[in-house]
Parts: C-alpha cells; structure tokens; sequence
C-alpha cells in the first residue's frame, strides 16, 4: 500500500514564500517522523489485536526513512530474519490479508522429514513446554526436531546421533530420560509428535505437539487502515513543524 503525499505538500505551500529546497528538506523529516509515527500506531494495534505480542513480533517493523535523493518513507513488516526464525512478513500475514498461516520453519522441518503431514499446522499439546506469551518453547522444539532428526543439512550436528537418544532416554540423577514419536494415520494417537517420560518403573505419554489441518484466518490486524488513518493525522502537523524548522535555520 502507497500513499501520495504530494497534493497535501502543494495544499501546504501554496501562497507562501518558501525556497525548493526549504519544500524538499521539510518532505524528507516530515516523511520520516511521519513513518516513525506509523510504526508506533502499528505496535499499538499489535498490542490491542493479539495475545501476547512477542518482542519479536513487536519488533518486527521496519521503516526505511526519507532522503534527500528519495523522497519517500516505507513501513513494512520485516521480510527478513535468522535462520531460526519466520520473518514477520510471512507469520503475520494471515492476521493483515486473512485466509491460512504459512508455515513456520520447525513446521516445515517435521514435513520435510514425512512427520507433518501436507496441509496440516501444530499447536502445543499437553505435554508442551510454553513460554510466557503462549508459545512452544524455543529448546524443546529444537530438542525434538533433534532427536527425529529433522534438521535439513545432512550430518548437521544439532540431529541426535544413537549414543545422544540414549542418554537422552537414560536421563540422570537430575533430569528424567525421555523420548520422542510421531503419532501417525492410522495409529490409536491423534497426529502429533508425543513424549515419552520414562521413570524406574513404567513409562508415561503425552502430547507435546498436535497436528491440526490448517485454518483459515479471518483479518485482526488491519495494517493498511491504521498506516492511512496516522498518516492522514499527522503529516500536515508534521510536515508544518518541518517547514518551520527550514526557515528558522535556512536549510
């Protein structure tokens, strides 16, 4: 989404006695501090839209500021991320446009390797660990797709080799052993990876990650609406204080 600041610029000026280059330095701060304003209100609809925004969804803005030689400013979801991680982009698009959630990339993991069957997403089960805003915790996710072997780089030495899956089970004086399956079609188990906990006697099972089919999301955050409504607002202030600031210091 684009907006066109250029008539409200010409609104702006018209009938006063102001240099091109005093015009120019005032669209270029105005855009800026306009955007930052935008990434502000957008953080704010985050906050209001979902449950427990993470810091990296909260931070998964990007403004690119104004300059001289480019008079435009973007706001933009990060397209970009580690190696670990979903970009905002792609994860939060489903809550912007509506319709289904992409996959994320422990998702795309546990497909790659025949455990998460096409079509389907996974949601914490029971046995999951969670962290404080309601989600998978990141080393149990990376101990799982370990122990099944899920990481894509062949000999990539995150996968457990058969001496680690055995200490693993083995567990210590501190720590329970445990193990992982894969609940399949056909299995008395739901679809899922479940863990087994194995004590001195006897061994227990439980959910840690459930797959469900896929869903189609209806629209939660509407971006474009909240991006046009703070530009709408503020940019003539914006672009007034600029202007101000132009003449006072003959920029």
């Amino acid at each position: 989404m684009a907006v066109d600041v250029r008539d409200a610029i010409r609104q702006l000026t018209t009938g006063t006695l102001v240099e091109e280059k005093q015009v120019k330095f005032a669209t270029r701060v105005a855009l800026t501090r306009t955007a930052k304003r935008v990434e502000a209100a957008e953080q704010h609809e985050m906050r209001d839209s979902f449950d427990r925004p993470t810091p990296f969804t909260m931070s998964g803005l990007f403004v690119r500021p104004a300059t001289a030689s480019n008079l435009t400013a973007e706001v933009k979801l990060k397209d970009f991320a580690s190696k670990s991680s979903t970009p905002a982009a792609k994860y939060l698009e489903a809550q912007i446009k509506g319709g289904t959630r992409g996959q994320k990339r422990f998702e795309r993991a546990l497909e790659s390797i025949g455990a998460l069957p096409p079509g389907y997403r996974v949601v914490p089960g029971e046995g999951a660990e969670l962290d404080a805003y309601g989600n998978m915790n990141r080393g149990q996710i990376v101990q799982i797709l370990a122990y099944l072997r899920a990481f894509p780089e062949a000999g990539y030495k995150a996968n457990m080799s058969d001496k680690r899956r055995e200490a693993l089970q083995r567990g210590s004086r501190t720590r329970q052993g445990v193990s992982y399956f894969v609940g399949r079609p056909g299995d008395r188990l739901p679809l899922g990876v479940y863990q087994r906990v194995h004590f001195a006697r006897g061994t227990a099972i439980r959910a840690v990650m459930i797959f469900v089919r896929n869903v189609v999301y209806q629209k939660t955050f509407d971006f474009d609406y909240v991006a046009t409504s703070t530009i709408e607002q503020h940019f003539a202030g914006e672009f007034s204080r600029a202007l101000a600031e132009a003449r006072a210091t003959q920029r």
